[in-house]
């Protein structure tokens, strides 16, 4: 379980959702109020401070459930471990003093991290590179016995082209972002990500972190769903077990793909990337296969690439 860090921070009412009840499931409403969707509120004062509660829209056809106030739960103890629990984690931490800003815990951390180092960030692509090439060496010489040491080397290396895209997304590899859009968009090929569509839905994972349903990377099952669920559906839900290091494949297909999950003015951006990593593969599979034929691309790309998504969604 998690820490619901997400239920500490202010909520912006942004815009009113309107959506049958009967179509609105909890969760769905949990998330909807804790993504801040929902306008209706009232202001009141307790203990001399003012909070903000949230009312349920008696218009018929509408949300039919209030949700409730946040901040006076976050002031009892007794009430925080109660929530905690009805939505699945592990604890609700005390609300931050009102005189604490981001700014103040910026200034906690060591200047250093804040700058962008060079040597460091051009040596870890050495590193990545010539690791990653050791890789495939090994895989072309290992006997087949020795194969699965080979693509664990060789797909923990290629993680390290991952770790340089995110870098880039994160503009802390360099201080051109052309030059960071480059090497993000390179880093990226071999593992068939396109790295505009990534970038976009890793920066909306860091706007609605650990938010339910929001979050683009963090999408629990609640234990209420599980025992409501049919015999199938928990078999499939407790079948994640095995396979949950692979299901970043799933992800991947699902939310980097798909064109109508971007808004217009991200499309032109989008498009490029997903032409690039299409031309990877129009270009860079068939010349595996004419060197070394179809068992060669499992053997030099697939397997190395399913390591690399056994490390990045452990």
């Amino acid at each position: 379980m998690a820490t619901a860090s997400a239920l500490c921070a202010p909520m912006q009412l942004l815009s009113l959702r309107r959506a049958p009840a009967k179509e609105l499931s909890p969760r769905r409403a949990a998330a909807v109020a804790l993504s801040g969707s929902l306008i209706v509120k009232r202001d009141f004062l307790q203990n001399g401070r003012s909070h903000h509660q949230f009312l349920p829209l008696k218009q018929r056809g509408k949300l039919q459930a209030a949700v409730l106030p946040l901040t006076p739960l976050l002031d009892d103890e007794e009430k925080r471990k109660q929530m905690s629990e009805d939505y699945g984690f592990k604890q609700i931490g005390e609300q931050l003093p009102d005189n604490v800003t981001l700014k103040d815990v910026m200034d906690t951390l060591p200047k250093e991290v804040f700058e962008i180092d060079n040597v460091k960030a051009w040596g870890s692509v050495l590193i990545s590179v010539t690791s990653y090439a050791f890789g495939i060496f090994l895989i072309s010489k290992a006997p087949w016995y020795l194969l699965p040491l080979a693509w664990a080397w060789a797909g923990t290396a290629v993680t390290g082209f991952f770790v340089i895209g995110h870098d880039c997304v994160h503009k802390s590899f360099s201080r051109n972002k052309l030059v960071e859009d480059i090497v993000g968009t390179l880093a990226f090929l071999p593992l068939i990500y396109p790295y505009e569509p990534w970038r976009f839905k890793h920066d909306r994972h860091h706007a609605k972190t650990n938010m339910l349903v929001e979050d683009t990377a963090w999408q629990p099952v609640w234990q209420k769903e599980i025992e409501s669920s049919s015999l199938l559906r928990k078999a499939i839900i407790f079948g994640y077990g095995p396979i949950r290091p692979w299901m970043s494949i799933a992800h991947w297909l699902m939310w980097h793909f798909d064109l109508k999950k971007f808004r217009p003015n991200e499309l032109p951006r989008v498009k490029i990337s997903l032409a690039c990593v299409f031309a990877f593969m129009a270009i860079g599979w068939p010349l595996i296969i004419l060197q070394t034929g179809i068992a060669g691309w499992f053997k030099f790309w697939f397997m190395p690439w399913m390591v690399y998504h056994f490390w990045v969604h452990c």
